[in-house]
């Protein structure tokens, strides 16, 4: 995958974990969203992105279980949204100008 197609891709992760707030975004509806907006992204690159953006801070990830299922929810984190609305200095790995 492109270097800036990677970039595109975490913007796009770190928009829908703002969209789900404050419920926070499963793996399942990130993976969806990113095949329905033309993205062909294997499950290892996807957590890939997903790593990134937890190490910049800009999403957490929280481990949820219920009834013996285990699910990793993603939220964005006040860094993260700060990031998304340009309150601080934009991060050359996520694409947000698209």
């Amino acid at each position: 995958m492109s270097a800036i197609t990677n970039r595109e891709m975490r913007g796009w992760i770190l928009r829908i974990c703002d969209r789900a707030k404050p419920y926070g975004a499963s793996f399942r509806v990130i993976e969806t969203t990113l095949i329905e907006s033309g993205f062909h992204a294997s499950i290892s690159e996807i957590k890939a992105h997903l790593k990134y953006l937890e190490e910049k801070g800009y999403i957490r990830m929280e481990t949820l279980q219920k009834s013996g299922v285990k699910r990793r929810i993603n939220y964005v984190t006040p860094k993260g949204v700060d990031l998304l609305e340009g309150n601080i200095e934009p991060d050359p790995g996520v694409l947000l100008e698209v």
